[in-house]
């Protein structure tokens, strides 16, 4: 498995051992299968925002929008209380 945060989209992606792609976004925290086409899942730039991937560890994935989420005014990590 793989897991990245995708700051601009306010996303988190998981990526199974078969390369399928799911993705969780702070407003919907539930898990969500996506296809390639899925620009925030891949990276891929859409309406000049470049959706860049950061890789991070299952328990980041799995504790986003509850431990922790991004600080809208400085876009960094920030743990939840």
């Amino acid at each position: 498995m793989k897991y990245f945060a995708n700051y601009e989209a306010d996303a988190v992606v998981r990526e199974d051992d078969k390369g399928r792609r799911y993705i969780k976004r702070i407003d919907n925290l539930n898990e969500v299968a996506v296809s390639k086409e899925s620009r925030e899942a891949w990276g891929i730039p859409s309406f000049g925002i470049w959706n860049m991937l950061e890789p991070i560890t299952k328990e980041e994935y799995y504790g986003f929008g509850k431990k922790w989420d991004w600080c809208p005014k400085t876009g960094k990590l920030r743990v939840l209380k």
